[in-house]
C-alpha cells in the first residue's frame, strides 16, 4: 500500500550522461591539457638525457675524471628511460580518456603514481651525484695539482640544476593524478546509479 502511494508521488527518469554533462567537458579538457604538459616533460627528459650522453661531452669528462663521467653517463641513461616512459604513459593517457573506462583510469593514475616516483628518486640521484664533485675534486688535487677546477665546477652545477630540474618536474605529476581521480568520480558517479527518482 505504501508503495503504490510513493508511486504515485515519484517517478524514475535517466540520470544524465556524463557525455553530456559541461563539468565533465571541462574535467576532459584539463585532462587532456596535463597530458600536453605530460608529452613536453617527457621529451624535455629525454633531451636532457640525450645531451648528458652526447659523445663530444662525455669525452671531454672522461679527460679529467672517469668517476664523474661514470655518474653522467648514468644520470643521462635514467633521464631517457624516464623520458621513455612518460611518452607510453601519455599514450595510456589518451586513452583512458576517450574510452573513460574505470578500469583504465585507474592503470593510468597508477602509472602516473610510478612516474612520479621514479623521478623523484632520479632527481635525488642528480642531486646526490652533484654534491660527491667537490669530494672528487680534492682527491684528484693530490694527484694532479694542476687540474681545472672551472671543469668540476661546472659539472657540478649541471647535475645539481638538472637533478632539481627532474624532481620538481615530476612532483607536477600529483596534478594528473588529482585530475585523473576527478575523473573516475565523475564516471562512477554517471554509471553508478542508472536512473533517479523524481517527483
Amino acid at each position: 500500500m505504501h508503495s503504490q502511494m510513493e508511486s504515485q508521488h515519484f517517478h524514475y527518469t535517466p540520470r544524465t550522461r556524463v557525455r553530456e554533462r559541461p563539468l565533465h567537458w571541462f574535467i576532459v579538457f584539463i585532462s587532456y591539457l596535463f597530458i600536453f604538459l605530460l608529452v613536453l616533460e617527457s621529451v624535455a627528459f629525454i633531451v636532457l638525457g640525450a645531451w648528458h650522453l652526447s659523445i663530444p661531452r662525455l669525452d671531454n669528462i672522461l679527460t679529467f675524471s672517469d668517476r664523474i663521467y661514470r655518474r653522467e653517463l648514468g644520470f643521462g641513461i635514467l633521464l631517457v628511460i624516464i623520458g621513455s616512459l612518460g611518452i607510453f604513459i601519455s599514450i595510456v593517457g589518451i586513452i583512458a580518456t576517450i574510452t573513460l573506462r574505470v578500469s583504465v583510469l585507474r592503470a593510468y593514475a597508477s602509472c602516473l603514481w610510478i612516474l612520479m616516483i621514479l623521478g623523484i628518486v632520479i632527481g635525488i640521484i642528480g642531486i646526490i651525484f652533484a654534491s660527491q664533485v667537490d669530494g672528487y675534486k680534492e682527491e684528484d688535487k693530490i694527484t694532479n695539482p694542476n687540474l681545472v677546477e672551472k671543469n668540476y665546477d661546472e659539472e657540478k652545477f649541471l647535475l645539481g640544476m638538472n637533478g632539481g630540474l627532474t624532481l620538481f618536474m615530476s612532483l607536477t605529476m600529483l596534478v594528473g593524478i588529482i585530475i585523473v581521480h576527478c575523473l573516475i568520480g565523475d564516471v562512477n558517479d554517471s554509471y553508478g546509479r542508472s536512473y533517479v527518482r523524481a517527483r
